[in-house]
């Protein structure tokens, strides 16, 4: 048995932490994990860890660091209790490590908890000693005498904890206890009832189409409320979850807003993941090498695939309608196509080099990288319409994860990196080894107009710039026209003018030398306050010049401006008979 005991420094930003077990051996080694499952990025933990020390029979022993993550203890008495006491610095406001102050906690146990090398497979067992009388605990732990019990350290790893004064919501799905914790910001006229209503459903939709099997006892969604982001991680019982307040259901909401749906869209991605990464997995996390990257080329198929379900799921489950389901999926197309990245990484390398370009993005991401998250979600709608086609209807993409579902009940094994092709032959009988190798390790563009057209709906494009959005047309509304001048960047509104977030590649700032991180003040000598209305008082090929700070000095640059600097997809319903073979 591994056993933490876990006291709050809360003003401090300190978890402090008791560790107590009994080694057969001379000699022990701890270690804390790089990297958390499901967050490809090596995080390094242990650089939280402020002090360290082992004893036994209250005498001090050696403790030694031996690299960036490990101790060796040494010099006691085997079969006879250790107790190694350190502190880690807790202010990551975040889900993927951990938090502490006056208000809340919250962590991740790989930021934590030190694992004994050779005991993983112990049961470990985590208990609080100062936790303040107004707060509660939540986790997808099981709870006994006041101990979380973790079989071993990979569930240990997998459960969150949300520590402070939350709110709780309590219900069933399929006679399995859910729970809905929400923390941070709650509006007064918060909805409460509409969650769980909607969430109830989302749940409901995905437990059936995995065949009914539940694959858990009891679930937990932990949602801290507040900040600008949506994102998520997924867990083997609970996911944690962090979301703008604005974006939860309010009592005097109608129809669901864009904010509320894409919560739902959260939720319904990281509740699929139960299925898709959790249990179905790529053999390369089976089991998961804590200490270095572990890598795999088919996040593309455990991240797109989920990601085009989640969405659809919200569709089938009836909380948006057709029009607005095609919308977002009009909005992944053109997120995609907009930027040259797509042009330059396949969906595999994408997956591979996820550790380092990915989860590192920076000012020229999106004219180097292509997200196996969006573009893996549109090669799903492509699998899902060819095996559609090809089955007559009798079969989807839906018999490909079931069977994998069944496939990882029966064996437990994992996906290798070639036999997504064979397994989807196997569940389905339609062969795509030439499409799966064309979509993901290639950097080809996926055949929508062609599928789409089978399926009564026609997608067009037109010349356009950045900030344009793709629209849902009529059938006898013509393409949109655009010649709204550009300088091909992403504007960040400042105090004084705009600064450069990213520069795209071939546009008029690109070709003139403007910077990412160029704050720019002035159009002809003119101070800007409306960069958009200010570029539309000229016309194509004129030549302003643009006046801006880099770093300390000021900077005078004459651009060339474009107009219709990338393709904007629209998309039409043509025949909805025919529309109705997919939705």
């Amino acid at each position: 048995m591994i056993k933490y005991t876990i006291s709050l420094l809360q003003n401090s930003h300190i978890y402090k932490v008791l560790l107590q077990f009994t080694p057969k051996e001379a000699q022990s080694i701890v270690k804390l994990p790089a990297w958390i499952p499901g967050s490809y990025m090596i995080r390094e933990f242990s650089k939280n860890i402020i002090s360290i020390n082992a004893c036994q029979k209250g005498k001090n022993i050696e403790c030694e660091q031996t690299d960036k993550n490990s101790w060796q203890i040494k010099g006691y008495k085997p079969n006879f209790g250790i107790e190694i006491e350190y502190e880690v610095y807790a202010l990551d406001f975040g889900i993927r490590t951990s938090y502490l102050d006056n208000k809340r906690g919250y962590f991740n146990a790989t930021s934590l908890c030190l694992y004994l090398v050779g005991y993983e497979q112990s049961e470990h067992i985590i208990q609080f000693n100062n936790l303040p009388r107004t707060w509660n605990i939540a986790t997808g732990l099981n709870i006994k005498d006041n101990k979380y019990l973790a079989t071993n350290y990979d569930e240990l790893i997998d459960s969150p904890f949300e520590l402070g004064e939350f709110m709780c919501l309590s219900f069933t799905v399929k006679d399995v206890a859910h729970q809905i914790v929400l923390s941070g910001t709650i509006a007064e006229n918060f909805n409460s009832k509409r969650l769980i209503k909607d969430v109830t459903k989302i749940c409901e939709t995905q437990i059936d189409m995995f065949g009914g099997i539940v694959p858990f006892a009891h679930y937990t969604f932990l949602l801290y409320l507040g900040g600008e982001i949506y994102t998520g991680l997924e867990h083997r019982n609970s996911t944690a979850l962090m979301a703008p307040y604005h974006s939860v259901p309010t009592y005097h909401m109608d129809k669901i807003n864009d904010d509320y749906l894409k919560l739902l869209a959260l939720i319904s991605h990281e509740y699929f993941h139960l299925w898709n990464v959790k249990r179905i997995k790529p053999q390369i996390f089976n089991p998961y090498d804590l200490q270095k990257e572990n890598y795999t080329n088919l996040l593309w198929w455990f991240e797109g695939i989920t990601s085009y379900y989640d969405d659809l799921i919200l569709y089938r489950s009836g909380l948006t309608d057709k029009n607005r389901y095609l919308q977002i999926i009009l909005d992944n197309i053109n997120s995609v196509y907009k930027y040259a990245g797509v042009t330059k990484q396949s969906l595999v390398n994408s997956s591979l080099t996820a550790w380092v370009k990915y989860y590192r993005q920076d000012e020229n991401s999106p004219n180097s990288i292509a997200s196996y998250y969006v573009k893996g979600a549109l090669v799903g709608l492509c699998l899902d319409l060819h095996i559609r086609s090809q089955t007559k209807g009798e079969k989807s993409l839906d018999d490909v994860l079931l069977g994998l579902y069944d496939k990882w009940l029966n064996d437990g094994r994992g996906i290798n990196e070639t036999e997504i092709s064979e397994l989807i032959k196997q569940y389905t009988g339609c062969n795509l080894s030439y499409e799966i190798l064309a979509y993901t390790a290639t950097t080809a563009e996926l055949p929508l107009i062609k599928l789409f057209k089978s399926y009564g709906l026609e997608l067009t494009k037109s010349a356009g710039n950045y900030t344009d959005s793709g629209r849902i047309l009529e059938e006898s509304d013509k393409l949109p026209k655009s010649n709204k001048l550009s300088l091909g960047i992403k504007a960040i509104k400042e105090n004084l003018g705009y600064k450069v977030g990213n520069v795209y590649d071939k546009t008029a700032a690109a070709d003139a030398g403007i910077a990412a991180g160029d704050l720019l003040i002035a159009i002809d000598n003119i101070k800007i306050t409306d960069l958009d209305k200010q570029l539309e008082l000229y016309t194509v090929n004129c030549k302003p010049c643009i006046t801006l700070f880099r770093q300390e000095q000021l900077i005078n640059i004459q651009v060339n401006l474009k107009a219709n600097l990338t393709d904007i997809y629209h998309l039409k319903i043509i025949d909805e008979k025919q529309l109705a073979n997919w939705l």
